[in-house]
């Protein structure tokens, strides 16, 4: 649709007012192609934008030498094992306490021969005690565990345990599979 020069003018007029409309005009910018998109505009701004980013002729980098040959010494730190004879300890950890019902300990002990034997305890939480008893030595590290009480599971949910149902539970295939056709 051809629109006129005239009809532009009034609708520039009437949306951003008379002043608006006489200060384009005055300042001779042409009315009827304004927010038009230009290209030359880009054009000779990326011009421009390119010269300035331009080495000058004097700002050219200079032409390096040869380099100097140095012979690469690196220092080498050769650190010497010192072999320790073992040192006895002894160390105890415990706690008990009823209000969480958190009940665990561990002892172990190293000898001058440098073999270590333990044992912890941990509450599991089926109710059982787990006792792990511990040597290390040099035949390598061997435990004995062992279970104290019985295990209390809770009771089995109303309808029993089956896939989940609750929200974002995935409903699985359609009847007939997925390759129906």
């Amino acid at each position: 649709a051809v629109v006129s020069t005239q009809s532009k003018q009034w609708y520039q007029r009437r949306v951003h007012g008379k002043q608006w409309y006489q200060r384009r005009v005055s300042s001779g910018i042409n009315a009827e192609y304004m927010g038009r998109y230009n290209p030359t505009m880009y054009k000779i701004l990326f011009l421009a934008a390119a010269v300035a980013a331009a080495p000058a002729a004097d700002q050219a980098p200079s032409q390096y030498g040869q380099p100097q040959n140095k012979p690469y010494n690196p220092v080498i730190y050769n650190e010497k094992e010192e072999i320790l004879p073992p040192r006895p300890f002894e160390y105890k950890y415990g706690v008990s306490d009823e209000y969480s019902q958190n009940n665990f300990d561990k002892v172990e002990t190293q000898d001058d021969q440098g073999r270590v034997t333990g044992s912890y305890k941990v509450n599991l939480p089926d109710g059982r005690v787990q006792i792990v008893n511990y040597v290390s030595d040099e035949n390598g590290y061997r435990a004995d565990v062992t279970y104290e009480g019985k295990p209390v599971y809770p009771p089995e949910p109303e309808g029993g345990y089956g896939p989940y149902q609750g929200p974002g539970a995935y409903p699985g295939p359609k009847p007939g599979g997925y390759n129906r056709r």
